[in-house]
Parts: structure tokens; sequence; C-alpha cells
């Protein structure tokens, strides 16, 4: 039988339940065998039950009597006997009775549905063996049920010529399977509905199927609202559904167009509103206009049983017509539904257009004029008009034609036969129709005949014009139909700039011209033509005699190659002058003597001139400008170019670097030794003591020498080497390397005894050596009292008499001779003397329980090394037994402290020890006793500190603790009172306290006790009284408060004092800049132009090179008094009465042009332009020429204005104030080089950002005219060298304005 439990066996139904059967008379019988025994027995058997799946279940099963154990089984598998049931994490064992063994499963699944038994082993004879089974079947709520093709609330959409239809609603994975119901608009339907169970195979679960069959008897199903409804045991709540509504579908009704009928005429801008119905349908009718096929509006409005497109427009002509048609659509309609009808227009002409009559008619021609209508209609009527009659219908035909556009157009022809007095008739054509409105057109005939012969005024033929003068022409033709066309030419070349206007029967052209050389023999030609005059014009002619200056020169260099101190020769050649001009050279503002070779025959009827320069260049001449100016002295205007010349030369050192220096170890410097030499490319060699110099920290490189963190050893005598293949040069040096002192050796300890001398030794190392760089100091000790004091070169030494043991300490030498930190180090003093123990009261005992570790410490002082020998009463402590262990530590310089342990504490080891500290000086001993713990002994010394008004801080010394961790409480009472305070100290180890919430003014009682783990000292017999302060904290802030009124003073006052100051000073800035500004007057002085070098200072401004590029040029950016220091302010009576005033060169941009210069003969120069002339301008206007100055000597400062434009005496306000007028400011300061040559003077006003156009530097080597850049040439750049006069980079061409 106990085999029959632990396996099962597949039997048949029937046979099962037999066995079953018998199974439960045998427990029936054994229980009540067992009960009349006593044996172990059910109490409550598990019962068949069922639960949704996801609840918990309980199957319960109670054992009275219970001897054996008890285990669930699950379908023939055993779970085990341990409650929890391993492997099954929702199963476990409940019960609060030991009898209980009811099992619990959370979270049921389907796979929990299955047979589970209760089994309990035998316990012996009288306990047999137990088992008890149930059923537990798991219930699935079914899947929200689903009609077949269609989604819960959707719409079932049925034609109308449908007969029937079937829904079929279906429920899934249900135990039990789900039952199904339908409902119709919430009407339970039973008629014609199938129900099957469809299992699942391989699960416990099964699919529910209901099938609904319609018949469609036609609307009677529409909005028809069919509901499955599904529901099974485990399904909680209400049932679950699915919902379809049923729409039948049929079309709608025809369209109906309201808004217009057939024949209705309307006429153009007239708004029609067209309106299509449809009626019924499901769903309603599209409805939709369209415009002869194409579709025109699809929008439309639908509700109430209709649907309704409402269609607006403006009737045009083009809708004349035009059929406009409605349909109608729905889901079942086979074609669409249609209305329509076709709309008529009534429009007039817009318009008339004649043609004919045009070209050159003459008298006796017949023109034939035609008139033709836009469409219209009806059609319109043409009628024509001359001379204000009407032209009879006799001579008129018309004709008339469908127009595409809508409507017709009329056509109408006239014929007319000119004569002498057709002299710009009109004719008009006039169309309408009857919508009323009347349309017209005109044309004028007119008869041709020629102008009389031009003639030109304005300029008399051989008189002679300056170049760059505005000469005027006016040429005038009289007569003509229609009036004279005048045109002008230059030597047959058509000129487009004249301005042509007509007065009357009087044609006139005039032009004006700015003489160019190349007008010089021009013959200025002024043709008459009209439609009359045929291919001969009328003409009148004028030929011109101009005076102009060179436009360029051009500098040639005899070699591509110049070297210092071989000869070269400059040649300058001037362009074509009318008459010709005359060539001086110009270097550094001076005027330079060549060699005049002659004059020959250029173009335009002028002459060039050529001149040469002999010299030998130096140095200095590399970058050095040599300016040729060609100047056409009739005329007074001259040209200017320049060359900058590229020398070769050996190095030269120019750049300030002293010969003696000075550096701290550790820095780091940079050393500029840049030669300025010509090839640029320049070696460099550092050597010390006059051998090449190998030390890592220096680097010389392209001249620069990088010493990087300088070490005291680097110091010496240098020389560097600049070297290139024209020769070399040396720059010799010393460096003096200064380092912070250091401490190189000391007398680290002296030891002896009382009375003696203890002497001292410093040794330092440093850089300078300074007085009083080694100093002896000790902190707290008077070093005057007993020491002294010699300093000898870098060492020191230090002296102390009569010593005492109080000396012992340490004495600091400091090193420091201003370089640096300052150097420290420390030298011992110890004073010799005996041992001395510290014998406080504290110190002579020791405490430690049986058993434990106890520890003796014994302090002492003295010098020299103190060694510490212990004995038990009179017995010496045997250090080599384990039982006891010592130790020396030394605090400070004679502090030593000595600790005895004894180990493992035993009654014996109480009593009294004895400590003896021994040096060579003597010996000290002292007794402690050793006992067992205990409380602690009273605090002593109690001492006052400080007071407060509200606290009072005091300090004591902490008596023997006992062997124990000992804290502290304070007891304290105003005198006059009665009764105690206490306080307990926080800090175990602190022995200082502040009482706080104290009263102002009272004195109080205070002492101090100890206690520990076993209890309480006594108080401290002698107690203290002390007083708080009189004042509290809060008047003493009150009395050193400032009142308010005076802070609100002192800022007001300190407001207007800033405020003051600083009008004070935009006063005097303003002042200042007023009579630099009123030293000079911009509207009465000219522009003066040099050419010159730069001076030290690299101010100096140069003419703009001739390039293919051309800008203007302001003044270095320098005030006044930045020029202080380069030049003497005294200056020569002659200019006393010279009106002084800077102004910006003004240099039109022409495109490819050279920028060259004009010079006047009053010595105004102006930047001159190849091609000015397209635009006419009077004489000396602005964007010509703008006139200067030159510096040949000191008579060339002219008092005329400077010419100003049309456009500035127009519109621009004065850039200065007259109200100096009548005074002579003083003339500029001179300035000179350090060669003693005069410069030009500083200019009197900075130009701003806006004046200063960008300068630009020629490349160096440029030979002619353009300054063509040598290819071979890599150049250093350009600096001033100390002994010659060389140009900053960039500016071998600026120009200075005066």
């Amino acid at each position: 039988m106990r085999t029959g439990l632990r396996r099962v066996i597949p039997l048949s139904w029937a046979t099962r339940r037999l066995a079953m059967k018998v199974l439960h008379v045998f427990i029936a019988l054994t229980l009540l065998v067992s009960t009349a025994l006593g044996a172990q027995r059910f109490q409550e058997r598990p019962q068949d039950s069922s639960v949704i799946q996801g609840q918990t279940v309980v199957l319960k099963c109670v054992v009275a009597d219970r001897v054996g154990r008890i285990q669930w089984v699950k379908d023939g598998f055993a779970l085990g006997y341990d409650r929890d049931i391993p492997g099954y994490p929702t199963y476990s064992i409940i019960g609060s009775d030991p009898r209980e063994f009811n099992l619990m499963i959370v979270n049921t699944q389907l796979r929990d549905d299955a047979e589970y038994q209760c089994q309990v082993t035998p316990g012996g004879l009288n306990d047999p063996r137990l088992t008890a089974s149930a059923q537990l079947t798991v219930l699935v709520p079914c899947d929200v049920p689903v009609i077949q093709g269609y989604q819960n609330g959707s719409t079932v959409e049925v034609p109308y010529t449908r007969q029937s239809l079937q829904l079929v609603c279906e429920a899934r994975n249900g135990r039990p399977a789900a039952e199904i119901e339908w409902f119709r608009n919430d009407q339970k339907v039973v008629q014609n509905v199938h129900y099957e169970v469809e299992p699942i195979v391989g699960d416990k679960r099964s699919n529910a199927k209901s099938t609904l069959s319609l018949t469609l008897h036609g609307n009677s199903e529409n909005d028809a609202v069919y509901r499955c409804q599904a529901k099974n045991d485990a399904v909680i709540g209400r049932p679950l559904s699915t919902v379809v509504t049923i729409s039948i579908l049929y079309p709608p009704g025809p369209p109906v167009i309201a808004g217009y009928s057939s024949g209705q005429s309307v006429r153009t801008n007239d708004t029609l509103l067209l309106t299509c119905t449809s009626r019924g349908g499901n769903p309603l009718g599209t409805v939709v206009w369209y415009r002869n096929n194409e579709r025109v509006d699809s929008s439309f409005t639908s509700g109430g049983d209709k649907a309704i497109n409402e269609y607006t427009f403006t009737a045009m002509s083009t809708d004349n017509g035009v059929v406009y048609r409605c349909e109608v659509t729905n889901l079942v309609t086979t074609a669409p539904l249609t209305a329509s009808f076709t709309l008529t227009v009534h429009f007039p002409p817009q318009r008339v257009t004649i043609s004919g009559g045009q070209g050159p008619l003459r008298a006796g021609d017949t023109v034939d004029l035609t008139c033709v209508s836009s469409n219209s209609n009806p059609r319109s009527t043409i009628t024509w008009f001359a001379r204000g009659r009407q032209i009879p219908d006799n001579d008129v035909t018309n004709t008339y034609q469908v127009s595409p556009l809508g409507g017709f157009v009329t056509r109408s022809e006239v014929s007319v036969t000119l004569s002498h007095q057709e002299h710009n008739v009109i004719y008009t054509c006039q169309a309408t129709n009857d919508v009323g409105q009347t349309v017209a057109d005109t044309v004028t005939l007119s008869v041709l005949y020629p102008p009389n012969p031009p003639t030109i005024s304005g300029y008399t033929e051989g008189a002679s014009i300056r170049a760059n003068e505005l000469e005027r022409m006016t040429c005038i033709s009289v007569g003509g139909n229609p009036e004279a066309v005048l045109k002008w030419y230059k030597n047959d070349q058509l000129l487009n700039d004249a301005v042509y206007k007509v007065i009357g029967n009087i044609a006139q052209s005039e032009i004006g011209i700015v003489a160019r050389p190349d007008d010089n023999g021009a013959v200025y030609k002024c043709t008459a033509t009209n439609a009359a005059t045929g291919n001969t014009p009328l003409v009148d002619t004028v030929t011109l005699t101009v005076l102009f200056p060179p436009t360029s020169v051009t500098i040639t260099a005899s070699t591509n190659q110049p070297r210092a101190g071989q000869g070269m020769n400059l040649t300058c050649v001037s362009s074509s002058s009318n008459p010709a001009a005359e060539i001086l050279w110009v270097k550094g503002g001076k005027r330079i003597q060549g060699v005049n070779r002659g004059v020959v025959n250029a173009e335009h009827g002028g002459k060039n001139t050529t001149n040469v320069l002999h010299f030998i260049p130096t140095s200095s001449d590399h970058n050095a400008v040599y300016g040729c100016r060609a100047t056409n002295t009739l005329l007074g205007l001259a040209v200017n170019d320049a060359i900058t010349l590229t020398v070769l030369f050996p190095p030269e050192f120019v750049n300030p670097v002293p010969t003696s220096m000075d550096l701290t170890a550790g820095d780091s410097r940079n050393l500029n030794f840049t030669a300025y030499a010509n090839p640029s490319y320049v070696s460099y060699t550092l050597y010390r003591e006059g051998v090449q110099a190998s030390i890592s920290r220096f680097r010389l490189s392209s001249g620069m020498l990088r010493i990087s963190r300088i070490r005291k050893t680097d110091g010496g005598n240098f020389t560097v080497k600049a070297e290139n293949d024209q020769g070399s040069a040396t720059f010799n040096f010393s460096i003096n390397v200064k380092y912070p002192a250091t401490i190189v050796d000391i007398t680290s300890r002296v030891l002896e005894d009382e009375g003696g001398t203890a002497f001292f030794e410093c040794v330092v190392d440093a850089n300078p050596v300074t007085p009083d760089m080694i100093t002896w100091t000790r902190t707290g000790y008077d070093m005057n009292a007993k020491s002294k004091q010699r300093l000898d070169g870098r060492k020191s030494y230090l002296t102390v008499y009569e010593l005492v043991r109080g000396d012992t300490g340490n004495f600091k030498c400091v090193a420091d001779n201003g370089i640096g930190e300052p150097a420290t180090r420390n030298a011992k003093l110890i004073v010799k003397y005996a041992p001395i123990i510290d014998k406080s009261p504290e110190n002579s005992k020791a405490a430690s329980e049986k058993g434990q570790t106890a520890t003796l410490t014994c302090r002492a002082e003295g010098a020299p090394d103190i060694s510490f020998t212990w004995y038990k009463e009179s017995t010496p402590i045997d250090t080599s037994n384990s039982k006891y262990q010592t130790r020396l530590d030394k605090s400070q310089l004679v502090h030593y402290t000595g600790t005895l342990q004894v180990r493992n504490v035993a009654r014996e080891d109480y009593g009294i020890y004895n400590c003896n500290a021994t040096n060579t000086k003597g010996s000290d001993s002292f007794q402690i006793a050793l006992h067992g713990t205990s409380k602690p002994d009273s605090p002593y010394d109690l001492q006052f500190v400080n007071a407060t008004h509200n606290s009072i801080t005091i300090r004591w010394k902490p008596g023997f603790n006992g062997g124990l961790d000992q804290s502290f409480r304070i007891r304290y009472k105003p005198t006059e009172a009665r009764g105690y305070i206490y306080v307990d100290v926080p800090s175990p180890a602190k022995t200082m306290f502040t009482i706080t919430g104290l009263k102002l003014g009272t004195e109080y009682e205070m002492t101090v006790l100890a206690f520990n783990s076993l209890g309480e000292s006594q108080f401290q017999a002698h107690g203290i009284v002390a007083k708080t302060s009189n004042i509290s904290t809060s008047e003493l802030q009150g009395s050193d408060e400032v009142p308010v009124i005076i802070i609100l003073v002192v800022c007001i006052v300190g407001v207007f004092l800033l405020t003051l100051n600083v009008g004070l000073i935009l006063f005097f800035v303003r002042r200042r800049r007023k009579r630099l500004e009123n030293g000079s007057d911009t509207t009465s002085h000219t522009n003066t132009f040099e050419l010159y070098g730069t001076n030290k200072a690299e101010a100096a401004m140069y003419p703009v090179a001739a390039s293919d590029d051309t800008r203007s040029y302001g003044t270095y950016d320098k005030s006044m008094d930045d020029f202080s220091d380069d030049y003497n302010r005294e200056y020569e009576p002659e200019y006393a009465n010279r009106p002084f005033t800077p102004s910006k060169l003004e240099s039109p941009r022409m495109a490819n042009h050279k920028a060259t210069y004009i010079m006047d003969d009053h010595g105004r120069t102006s930047p001159w332009q190849e091609d000015p002339y397209r635009v006419a301008m009077p004489s000396h206007k602005k964007g010509t020429y703008d006139n200067g100055d030159i510096l040949y000597d000191n008579h060339t400062y002219p008092r005329d204005t400077r010419p100003k434009s049309l456009a500035e005496l127009s519109d621009r306000p004065p850039s200065r104030p007259s109200s100096r007028a009548g005074k002579t400011p003083p003339p500029p300061p001179m300035r000179t080089t350090s060669r003693g040559d005069t410069l030009p003077p500083v200019p009197a006003r900075n130009y701003g950002p806006q004046e200063v156009q960008p300068r630009y530097a020629p490349p160096p080597g440029s030979l002619s005219p353009n300054i063509v850049a040598n290819p071979t040439y890599n150049g250093p750049t350009s600096r001033l060298s100390p002994t010659h006069n060389h140009l900053a980079p960039g500016s071998e061409m600026r120009g200075h304005l005066v």
C-alpha cells in the first residue's frame, strides 16, 4: 500500500472512482480505530476548490495527534517536507497551530490547476499513513470579444443592394468557455444565433464563437447598434463586450441649382452666388462645381439630410458662354448626378488701338489708319474724328469677327491724304456698345523739314587753356521738324556727357570738359540732324590748345645690386609736358643736384626731360628713398616718383643693449643683438672670455640671446659676433649674476657647563655681499645682554657668555642680501646641569587593576642626556623580565620622560617604586606609589584667567586621576547668595573653562572637583573669588559708533571734491586741445609736401610710392607734446607771420594708375590722375588736385588758401571757428636729426583714423617707375641705426603733410 502511494498508476475513470471509494472507506475505518486508540488523524481535510487566475487559494490540511511528517503532492509529484517548498516561489505552508499544514498558492496560474494530496507518514503501529486529496480548478477569464473584421465601435457599411449580413463574435482563451449573447439597440437577440465552443489543443482553455445572421430589408437596419457580450465564471463584474453600428449606404437625390436662370444676362463685375443642393443619401452627397469641365469649388456643407455648395464669383468677359455644372456623388453612385447652365455676360470694349501713320511723312503721302477694338458683347460701333469733326461713315470701312476671349472684335479703316497743312493733326478713334462705356485712341500726323546749321560758342580757337581747367562749349541749331538732334564728337569719337535741351524751336547742347593733355590739338565737332536731313548731318568744329604738366616720371638705376662704397647712377625721365618740365632730386627732405641731359619731343605735342644723379651709396642708403620731381614751371605743377635702394653692407649692431648688466640667479632674459645688415641673413656666435660659449642656458638664435634661469656660475665677459657675406661686427658685454644668500656651514650644536662661554660660527655664500648680511636671533631672548655678534665678510660669529641653564635653546642664523628669501639655520645651545625630576602630586601615583598593565611615568629635565633607573622599593627592576618594559622619550632639548610598564599586575606588584634620573652632572630620585584604581585626587592651583561683563574664565591643575579617565565639575555662586550652581566641564582633558551667563559687576566664589567612574574628589579647599566687568560689550560698542550725520557729511564732501577734480581735468584738457587747434586754421593754409627720412622717433611721413594702387596719407598720430624731447621749441622770426595748418592729402582712387604728384608754381602739390576728365569740374577742385607746399628752403610757405570743391563750399560746415581772424599763430618748432639735418616741423594736430588712409610700403629694391621688387632680395626689417638715418619698416614712401 505504501508503494501505491508513491506512484501514480494510470487507471480508467470507473476504476479510479471505485478505488477512491474503497480508499475512503478504509480511511474512515482507520480514523475510527485511530480515534479510539488516540492515533494521528485528519482533523480537517482539503476540499475541491476553484480560484480565478491571479488570486490566492488555501488548501487546508489539519492533522490531530500528528506523529509523522507531512507533505503535499501535486499530480503525483511530492513537493517535500520544507514549509517554504523550494522551487515553487508562489507555494508556501501556512498555519498558526502545529497541527495546521495548509498549502497557500499566491498569484495562481493555469499551471497550478491540478490534484493536490496532503500526505502524513506513519509514526508507529498506532499511527497509520494518512492521505487526503482535493482538486484545484483555476478559472481563466476570457479575452475581450471581437467581431471578426470590425474593431470595437466601428461602423459596418452595407450597400442598399445587399440582402443579408453575418456578424461573427469570438471570445477566446476562457476557462470555462465564455457564454456569448447578442443585443440590438440594447435588446437581446435570440433568433438566428449559432453558438459553438472550440477547445484549444494542449491547453485547458477554450474559444467560444457566436454567429448572428441578419436579413436586410431596405433601410430598417440603418444605424442599428449590435453588441456582442461575453462572460465566464472568471470574469468579475460587468460582462466583456464589443459594439458595431450598421450603416446602409444609398445614393443621394439629384442636384438643384439656384442663383441663375437659363437665358438670363449679367454684366461684367456683377457678383453671382450659385447654390447647388442635393437631398438624401447615405452618406450625404459630395457637391462640386465645374466651369467648362474644370473644377472650381469643392467646398460644401452637409447636415439636415442635405448637402449644399455655394459658389460665389464676379462675372468677367471671359465668362460669356461658359457652362457651369454641378455634380453630386457618394460611395454608391455609379455615375455623378449633374445639373448645368450656360452663362451669358454683356461687357463693353476695354480699349481701341490705332495703327498706321508711323515713320517719316511728307506732303502728298496717303496714310492708311486702322482702329481695332477689344472684344465686347454685344459688338462695338467705331467712330472717327479729325480736326474736331466726325469723318463720314462713307469714308470708313467696318468689319466684325468672333473673339476667342468671348464676344466680338470690331475693325475700322480710313485713308488720309497729307498736305502742307497736315502739321501735327490729331486723328481719334472711338468705340462703344449698348453697355454704355466708350473708349478711344489717337494718332498725330506730322510733316518733316530740316533745321538750320549748328554754331559753337564758348571757346575762341587759338586761345590757350590749362590742363585740368573746365571749359564749357555750347552748340545751337534753330528750326526743323522735328527739332534737331545735336551730338558732340572729339576727333570723331562720340561724347555722351553733353546736356541737351529744346527751347521753342531752338535745340541747344552744352558740354563741359576738363582739359587733358590729349586735348591739345584735338578737334571738337557738333552735328545737327533730324528725320529730314537724311544721311548728311549739319556740322560746326573747333580746335583746342592745351598747356599740361608731366603726368609721370620714370627712374632707372645703373646697377641692380648697389654695394656700399661703389658708385652708381640714377636716371629720371619725365613724361610729356607742354612746355618742357624741369627735374630735381630729393632725399630726406633735401634737394640734390643732378645733371640735365636735355629734352626730346613727346606725345600730345609736349617734351620729355632727362636728368642723371651720380653718388656713392653707404649703409644709410639701404632702404633710402630717392625722389625725382618734374615741374612745369609755366603751370606751376609737378609730378613725383621715387625709388627705394637696396644696398649690400656688413652687419651693424643698432639695438641699445647695455655693455654691463646685473641678473639675479634664476632669472630669464632676452637680449636683442639683432644686427642691421644686407644681406639680412646674419650668423651669430657667442663667446665667453674669448672662447666660444657652450652654456645650455644661453641660446643665441637670429640675433636674439635667450637666457633661461641663469645660474650664479654663468657670469663673465661675453662677445657676440655677427657676420654675413659682406663682413662681420662684434659686441662686448659682461654679466654679473646676483644670487640670494645661502648658509653653507654653521656650528650646529654647542654643549657647555653653566658659567661657561659658547661660540658659534655661520658661513654664508652670496652675491652681492652686503653689510649686516648675517644676523643671529632667538625668540624671547635678549641678544644684547649676554651675547656678542661679529661679521667678517661671508662669516658671522656669535659668543654667549656666563651660561645658565635658561640659555638652553636654538639660536637662528639669518642670511639676507636683499636677493630672494632670507636663508636660516638653527644652532643649538645646551647648558649642562644635573637632572631635576618633576615631582608634581599627579606624578607621585599610579594605579591599575589586577591582571591589567600599569604605567608609571617619571619626567625630568637636565643635560647632557638623562637615563632612568627603576626600583621596587630598594630592589632594582629587572628590565629583561617580560613582566616589565621601560621606555625613554626626549622632547625639546633637555626634557626627558621615562616610563615603566608593569604587565599582568598582581597583588604583590602594588607598593612604592623609585625613579632615579642620572647624567654626568648628577642625579635625582622620586617615589611613585602603585595601587589599585580609585576616585581621583582634588585639583589644585586654581587660578583666575579673565572676566567679561557676563563670564569668568578660570584654570587649574589636575590631581592624580585614580588610574582612570577623569572629568571636572565647577561649583560657583555669587558671594552674597546661599545656593551653589554646578557645571561639568564638557571635555575630560580640559583644565580651563569659561563660566557664562553671569551677572554684570558681580563677585562670585568658585572651586572645582574631579570625578571618574569610581567617584568624586573633594572640592579644592581653597577656592577663588572673581568679579565680572562693570561695562557691557554693547556699551563699549556704542561708545565707538560714528554718528550717521558725520558719515553723510563726509560722503557728500568726498563726492563734491571728486566731481570738482574731474571738472577741472576736463576744463584743462579742452583748453589745451583748443589751443592746439587754434594754433592753425585749415581754411587759410595750403598743404605742403616733402620727402625725407625718419628721425630717431620714426615719426617722419613720406609721399606715396608710384605703384598700381593710390592711397591718401595723413600725419603721424602723435601730439605736439609727444615730440617735446625731439626738437628745439625755438623758431626763426621769418616764420612768425606764416599761417600753419596741416591738411590731409586727398587722392582719389584710380584703377591701374601710378600715384604721382603735380606741383604748381606756388608750391602746391596734388595727386595727378591719369583719366579724371570724364566729369566736368571747375579748375582746382577737390578730386583733381590737392595743392600743397614743398620744403625746399625757408621761403616756400605761401599764404594761399586751399581750394575747396563745390560740395565742400555748399555742404560742409567750417572745420575751425573764425574767432581768431587777424591773429598770427607762431610757426611749428623745427626738428633736427642726430647729424644736425633740419627736419620738417611737427604737425600741429593729429588726424583721426578716418582721415589717415593705410600707408603703402613699396618693396625694397624698387627701380622704376612702379618701384619693381628685387627678386633676389631678402633684406632685413629696416630699423634706426645710431649712426645712420634709416627708414622705419613700411615707411619708405609715406607722405608728411604740414
